[in-house]
């Protein structure tokens, strides 16, 4: 199928806990320079795409009201909740300015926490959007259940309206998704012997461990997606990239043994794009520091991400 013709976004938020340097030793923040540099996923990408360009959001620091949700008395130095708003809010505008262009946003952030940005970038479509999350974990506490209060531990709660309802809507166009409209894969921390007492938190479908052993990675997933697709036709894409097993990538160190392949996350993409229309993907939580082997396994999955939109739009074109 010919995709050549759809334009492409690559999109990098190189931003962690609301800043860009080292946080606690993590260097998530380097991630999306290392990805999106243009040796690496742009010179991928333009094998299969003729128009392929590079935003990186440089200007998300010092930002000034427009970029605060409204009131810049919120943003002092060091205050990590607003700085990751304001930089949700950039990454919105990102996101939706790509579509509204006609592109596919494919976006590589630091953290979890910017998935509240994509889901403002495309909550104008229209219809019901659902959402597929693929993560060593969860990330479905709340400020409730949370024993840290750290955000990276919520964005999923968040996207569903269990939690920050103030704090969600100063992200122009974020509207929530339910949990019937949300698919949950991997979660392998939740089998692990170390295993957080939050691990077990998910929201949605889960296809996990035990799912996958029963009925094999591609039923299990097939059978997800389909009552997915009775529901909704759109879908945002979420990627940490920890979902991955470590022995395939040590995307952070975070992640947990019993992750998924890279040709498992592959199939997942090519089995989303038959099914919905992929509004936008992101891919979070590379970091470089802890495994060097990130771009040659990341970016083919940056790839087939693209590709995967690129041929739902080319069959919806087909069929109209």
């Amino acid at each position: 199928m010919n995709t050549d013709k759809f334009p492409v976004s690559l999109i990098g938020l190189p931003y962690l806990m609301g800043s860009r340097g080292p946080n606690l030793g993590y260097q998530m923040a380097q991630g999306p320079r290392i990805l999106l540099a243009p040796e690496k996923a742009p010179a991928a990408m333009q094998e299969f795409f003729s128009d392929v360009e590079t935003v990186m959001i440089e200007d998300a620091d010092e930002p000034n009201i427009a970029f605060t949700g409204g009131d810049y008395r919120l943003l002092p130095v060091g205050d990590q909740m607003s700085r990751v708003l304001v930089q949700n809010i950039r990454l919105a505008q990102e996101v939706k300015g790509a579509r509204e262009r006609g592109r596919i946003p494919i976006a590589c952030v630091g953290a979890c926490s910017a998935a509240l940005g994509m889901v403002g970038g495309v909550g104008e479509t229209e219809g019901e959007i659902g959402m597929i999350w693929l993560d060593a974990h969860g990330d479905a506490q709340t400020p409730d259940t949370s024993e840290n209060g750290f955000i990276e531990g919520m964005p999923v709660t968040t996207i569903a309206g269990k939690c920050w309802p103030r704090y969600r809507r100063k992200i122009p166009g974020f509207r929530e998704i339910d949990e019937s409209r949300i698919i949950t894969i991997g979660l392998s921390e939740m089998f692990t012997p170390t295993a957080r007492r939050s691990a077990k938190d998910a929201l949605g479908t889960l296809v996990h461990k035990l799912v996958i052993e029963e009925l094999g990675f591609e039923e299990a997933l097939t059978r997800a997606l389909d009552n997915l697709a009775s529901k909704c036709g759109k879908v945002f894409i979420h990627f940490d990239t920890d979902v991955l097993d470590p022995t395939v990538l040590r995307a952070n160190t975070h992640a947990a043994n019993g992750g998924l392949t890279d040709e498992q996350c592959k199939t997942a993409f090519r089995l989303i794009g038959e099914r919905f229309e992929i509004l936008a993907v992101s891919f979070a939580s590379y970091d470089p520091v802890v495994d060097e082997r990130g771009p040659q396994v990341l970016v083919p999955l940056l790839v087939a991400a693209a590709r995967a939109a690129a041929e739902g739009r080319a069959r919806q074109g087909s069929s109209s």
